[in-house]
C-alpha cells in the first residue's frame, strides 16, 4: 500500500505541476496547488506505512504448507513432460525460506543419491565382514554318458592259452560294447580363513570409505541450505526491485503524458518531452529487467527445489533480516574449520586410501584357511550292447550300481612368494593418491578459510551498507517534508519534491539490495558451521540462525 501511496503521490505532482506550469511563466516559482498540496499530505500519512514496508522485520501468517501436496511432491526420475500441458506451471505456492528448506530437503535428488552411495558402502562393509566367518557351501548335481567301444585283435593268444580257454583271443577276433553311465552326487565344503592380514586391512579401508560417504551427505545438505538460501533471497530481492520500478514507471508515464499535452498546447519545448520519453522508456528497460529477474529467480528456485512440473513457487513478500554473527573473524575460521564435513570426507578418503595400500602389501602375507568337506554319489552302469567275436571274452556285466561316500579336512596355507612387483606397484599407487588427497584437504581448507573470510567482510560491509541506506531513507523522508512545507509557501517547485521521492526510491532500493547481501553473507558462513546429522536416516535439522552449539569452544 506504501507503494500505490507513492505512486498516487507522483501523479498529484505531474498533475498539479504542469496545471500550474500552464497559468504561470516558467521563470518564476509556481504557486501552491491545492491538488498538489493535498496529494502530498496523502503521502506524508503514508509514510508511516512506507516506512519499512520493503526493510526487514515484517512478518505476516504462515501459510498453509505440507509434504503431502501434491504440488510439492518431486516428479519420478524417470518422468519428463510429455505435452506443453503438462509443464504448464498453473499451480503457485508461496513458502517461506524454512519451509523452503524442507522441501529442498526431501525432493532434493543429489541427497537421495548421497544416501544411496551410503547404502552401498553399507553393504560392501557387511560383505568384508562375512569374511571372518566360514563360508559353507552345498554342490548337487547329476549326469549321463554314453560309451561305445570297439576292439580288434590284429595277433591273438593262442599260445598263452589253449583253445577251449575262455580266455582265448584269435587272430581278427573283434568285441564291440556300449555302456550307459548315470549318477547322482552330492557334497558340503566349509572353508574359513583363520589368518589373512588383507582381510583386516580391506575391512579397515571398507570402514573409512563408508565414513567418508556420510560426511559427503552432510557436506552436501549444508551445500543445499546455502542453495536454498541465496535463490530465496534473490528472489525476494527481485519481488522488491520490481515493485519499485514498476511505481517508477507509472509516476514516470503520467509525467510524460501531461508534457506532451503542453508541449501540444506549445507551454513546453520539444527538449521537455525529449527528455520525459527518454525518462520513461529507461524506466521501463529497468521494470523489464526485473520482471525477467524476477521469472528467472522464480524458476531457479522451483527448479532446485524438484517439485512438480505443473508447480510454480513464489517467496513471501516479507523480509526477515537475520541476527547479528555472534562470532568474530578467528572464531568464525576456528569454529568452520572444526569438524567440517568437506575436510572430514577427505580425511577419510586418505585414510582409505591408506588402507588399500596396506591391503595390497598384505597380498604377499602368507593366508592360513580351513577346508572340510564330505559327500556321496549314486553310480549306475549300463551295458545294453554286448558283441563278441573271437576277441576279449572276458567277464561283462550287463547291469552295474555303484555308492560312494567320503570326505576330506585339512589346512591350506597360501604364500605369495614372488609375483614381480605387482603388489608393491599397487600399493605405491594407493600411497600416491592418498598423498594426492592430502593436499587437495590443504588446497579445501584454504579454499573454505577464504570464503568464510569473504562472507565476514562482506557481512560486515553489507551491514554498513544497511545503515548508510537507512540513513538516506530517513534524510530523504525529512528532505520531503521540508520540500513540501516550502512548497506550501511558494519557496519550491515541483523539481524539489521530484528530486526528493527519487531519492526515497534509490534509498528503498538500497535497502533491499543491502538486506540481501547481508542475508547472503550470513548464509554463506553458516554453510561451514552449520551442524548436519551424520546419519541420512535422521530428519536434518536446518535452522537459519548461527546454533549455540558451533559457538561454544571446543
Amino acid at each position: 500500500m506504501g507503494l500505490r501511496a507513492l505512486v498516487r503521490g507522483g501523479v498529484g505532482l505531474g498533475a498539479s505541476f504542469w496545471l500550474s506550469a500552464a497559468a504561470a511563466p516558467l521563470s518564476t516559482t509556481v504557486p501552491p496547488s491545492t491538488g498538489l498540496v493535498r496529494s502530498l499530505a496523502a503521502f506524508e500519512r503514508d509514510l508511516l506505512e512506507l516506512d519499512g514496508a520493503l526493510r526487514p522485520g515484517a512478518a505476516t501468517a504462515p501459510q498453509p504448507f505440507s509434504l503431502s501436496d501434491p504440488a510439492l511432491r518431486p516428479p519420478d526420475p524417470l518422468a519428463a513432460p510429455a505435452s506443453a500441458a503438462a509443464a504448464d506451471q498453473a499451480h503457485e505456492r508461496v513458502l517461506s525460506l524454512a519451509q523452503a528448506l524442507e522441501v529442498a530437503v526431501a525432493n532434493n535428488p543429489e541427497l537421495a543419491e548421497r544416501r544411496a552411495r551410503i547404502a552401498e558402502m553399507r553393504g560392501l562393509k557387511r560383505s568384508v565382514q562375512g569374511r571372518f566367518w566360514p563360508r559353507l557351501g552345498l554342490n548337487l548335481g547329476t549326469s549321463f554318458a554314453q560309451r561305445s567301444d570297439y576292439n580288434l585283435a590284429t595277433e591273438g593268444n593262442s599260445a598263452v592259452y589253449s583253445s577251449t580257454s575262455p580266455f582265448l583271443v584269435e587272430i581278427g577276433g573283434w568285441q564291440r560294447i556300449q555302456a550307459n553311465r548315470g549318477n547322482v552326487w552330492g557334497s558340503l565344503g566349509l572353508d574359513w580363513e583363520l589368518i589373512s592380514f588383507e582381510r583386516g586391512a580391506a575391512l579397515a579401508e571398507q570402514d573409512q570409505r563408508l565414513s567418508a560417504s556420510l560426511q559427503q551427505y552432510g557436506d552436501a545438505l549444508r551445500q543445499l541450505q546455502l542453495q536454498v538460501s541465496e535463490a530465496y533471497y534473490g528472489l525476494q530481492l527481485a519481488d522488491q526491485l520490481l515493485r519499485i520500478r514498476q511505481a517508477v514507471v507509472r509516476n514516470d508515464t503520467l509525467v510524460r503524458d501531461q508534457v506532451a499535452a503542453l508541449k501540444g498546447s506549445g507551454l513546453v519545448p520539444r527538449l521537455d518531452l525529449l527528455r520525459a520519453e527518454a525518462a520513461l522508456q529507461q524506466s521501463r528497460f529497468r521494470q523489464e529487467q526485473a520482471e525477467a529477474l524476477r521469472q528467472s529467480r522464480r524458476q531457479a528456485l522451483t527448479n532446485l527445489l524438484n517439485v512438480a512440473f505443473t508447480t510454480l513457487l513464489r517467496a513471501q513478500t516479507d523480509v526477515a533480516m537475520q541476527p547479528p554473527w555472534p562470532l568474530p573473524l578467528d572464531a568464525t575460521l576456528v569454529a568452520g574449520l572444526r569438524d567440517n564435513p568437506a575436510l572430514e570426507q577427505l580425511s577419510a578418503e586418505r585414510q582409505a586410501l591408506l588402507r588399500q595400500a596396506d591391503r595390497r602389501q598384505a597380498q604377499l602375507l602368507p593366508n592360513l584357511q580351513l577346508f572340510a568337506a564330505g559327500g556321496g554319489g549314486v553310480d549306475q552302469l549300463t551295458k545294453p550292447v554286448i558283441d563278441i567275436n573271437g576277441c576279449c571274452g572276458a567277464s561283462n556285466i550287463r547291469q552295474l550300481a555303484n555308492q560312494n561316500a567320503d570326505w576330506a579336512a585339512g589346512l591350506r596355507l597360501h604364500w605369495r612368494l614372488f609375483d614381480a612387483g605387482v603388489s608393491g606397484g599397487e600399493a605405491q599407487a594407493s600411497r600416491a593418491a592418498a598423498e594426492a588427497v592430502l593436499q587437495r584437504l590443504a588446497r579445501q581448507r584454504n579454499q573454505i578459510r577464504q570464503e568464510l573470510e569473504t562472507a565476514f567482510y562482506d557481512y560486515r560491509a553489507s551491514l554498513s551498507q544497511l545503515a548508510a541506506a537507512e540513513a538516506s531513507y530517513q534524510a530523504s523522508r525529512e528532505a520531503f517534508r521540508d520540500a513540501r512545507a516550502r512548497y506550501q509557501l511558494g519557496l519550491a517547485d515541483y523539481t524539489d519534491v521530484s528530486e526528493t521521492i527519487s531519492l526515497l526510491t534509490r534509498s528503498m532500493e538500497g535497502i533491499a539490495e543491502s538486506t540481501t547481501l547481508a542475508n547472503v553473507s550470513y548464509a554463506r558462513m553458516l554453510r561451514q558451521l552449520q551442524p548436519v546429522p551424520v546419519q541420512p536416516e535422521q530428519q536434518p535439522n536446518l535452522p537459519l540462525t548461527l546454533p549455540l552449539a558451533a559457538v561454544a569452544p571446543p
